[in-house]
């Protein structure tokens, strides 16, 4: 029930703040985001990244992949779901195979044997399902550990958490299950060692994860691979018809071009009246030498 009310208010949350394909990113709590940001990264320094560097020199190759392996036979079970919760039974079908044929032949999903027979894996979560329902994204939220969402993938994540992050036919006692989500967790990071180089190396790391998770998890949702760059969405006149920022930007810069043109018309109006003060004193100096000439010839009589 509890679960249940706090979905309920995400989503209520959620449904006030719609944002188009190509919107600008919501995030009216940018200053709050941004120190539970740095206060990730501090427990990430301190305790993810000496971990996970520990856990890839550790543990072997093949058992690693093993572990990725299996967690992701769990993961499939809700991509299952929500793949029929999104009218998508070609797919459905697929995910269900998977975890069939690697729950049996791979050993509860330690070898991926699904893709080794052209069933390859893909992924969907409640988060989507809720924006293919409609549902609006929300405000961006920076979560410590768990990382960058929305309002709409976080009541998506809050019910996969109850419902198949680890399936209740495995055991329900609760000192495995922290286990299993501790190493989940320390997997995840392990996998993403070589993000934290690029992201280290940004201008600003908080807004390159920030659109980049944006992104993804909007192309996820509309199922396209057309890149979409959030912020770049076109506005409407009030007749209707779209313009673009860089529309109004290409109409400033016209007018850059006709004041500089203003100013050499300026400058050729300038150098007209400089001729025709040079033309002046031309005619003064021809008046000065005429009258040079007539008092030497009066001299000369």
């Amino acid at each position: 029930m509890r679960t249940a009310l706090l979905c309920l208010l995400l989503l209520a949350v959620t449904g006030c703040a719609t944002n188009p394909p190509n919107g600008p990113v919501y995030d009216p709590w940018e200053n709050t985001n941004r120190k539970m940001f740095k206060l990730h990264n501090k427990i990430d320094n301190a305790v993810l990244i000496p971990v996970a560097r520990g856990y890839k020199a550790v543990v072997p190759d093949p058992i690693e992949k093993g572990i990725t392996n299996f967690f992701s036979n769990l993961d499939d079970v809700n991509v299952f779901i929500n793949d029929l919760l999104q009218g998508k039974p070609h797919q459905a079908g697929d995910a269900a195979t998977r975890v069939a044929i690697n729950t049996v032949f791979g050993v509860f999903g330690i070898f991926d044997v699904s893709s080794r027979i052209g069933l390859p894996k893909h992924y969907e979560s409640f988060g989507q399902t809720l924006g293919v329902w409609g549902v609006g994204e929300g405000p961006y939220i920076f979560v410590p550990v768990l990382g960058p969402r929305n309002m709409r993938t976080s009541a998506g994540f809050i019910v996969e958490s109850q419902l198949t992050a680890v399936p209740p036919y495995f055991t329900d006692e609760r000192p495995v299950l922290w286990g299993l989500a501790g190493l989940q967790l320390v997997d995840v990071r392990a996998r993403l060692l070589g993000a934290s180089k690029v992201l280290d190396s940004a201008l600003d790391p908080y807004l390159l994860l920030r659109d980049t998770y944006i992104q993804q998890h909007r192309q996820a949702t509309l199922d396209t691979k057309e890149r979409i760059v959030p912020g770049s969405a076109k506005q409407q006149t009030s007749t209707g018809d779209e313009i673009d920022e860089l529309d109004e930007l290409d109409e400033l810069d016209e007018l850059d071009k006709l004041d500089k043109l203003d100013k050499l018309d300026k400058l050729d109006e300038l150098d007209e009246l400089d001729k025709l003060d040079e033309l002046d004193k031309a005619d003064e100096l021809d008046e000065l030498e005429k009258q040079e000439k007539s008092e030497a010839a009066e001299k000369l009589k």
